[in-house]
């Protein structure tokens, strides 16, 4: 799958640079492998949630604590809890620690993105591979969004209110 997302870039024409390094074990281990190869960057933190019998995955930045009861008017419920392992395997294919913001077959799943993301210039990712780091561009996640099938919103947590707006494709 780590294929499918370099071959998703390369269509695109996105450039982008890898990192290779250790396994990053948690979001802190990924900062400390990212900042030796580069400086200007935003990390990812990409979360698969259950609600409803549906699953949707959150993409934010690494360090963001995500309250899942802000999402309870967009998943229609507030009775919302964290994919496990089983579940994430079945609906994306990939692993706990290194889902990627894109690149599984599920067409299905609904991606929200966080819209802080976009107040910088590069974005970091894991392709599917804990070994592994990807910076794009952030303008370019947007090129990428535009492509999928996916139902892709942006988010907004500044107000009191989430703020949810759909990417026009």
């Amino acid at each position: 799958m780590y294929i499918d997302i370099i071959n998703k870039l390369n269509e695109l024409n996105i450039e982008y640079n890898e990192l290779e390094h250790a396994v990053s074990k948690s979001c802190d281990d990924s900062k400390l492998f990212r900042q030796q190869a580069w400086y200007d960057w935003i990390g990812s933190k990409n979360i698969v949630f259950h609600a409803k019998w549906k699953y949707y995955l959150v993409t934010t930045i690494w360090d963001k604590e995500l309250k899942a009861r802000k999402f309870k008017h967009e998943f229609g419920t507030k009775d919302i809890r964290f994919a496990n392992q089983e579940e994430i395997t079945r609906e994306i294919d990939w692993v706990i620690g290194s889902i990627p913001p894109f690149g599984f077959k599920n067409e299905l799943i609904t991606i929200f993105i966080d819209q802080e993301i976009f107040d910088h210039e590069y974005f970091m990712f894991n392709p599917g591979d804990a070994t592994k780091t990807i910076r794009i561009k952030t303008s370019d996640l947007i090129k990428i969004y535009k492509t999928l099938k996916n139902p892709i919103k942006l988010f907004d947590f500044k107000w009191e209110e989430a703020i949810f707006e759909e990417i026009e494709k």
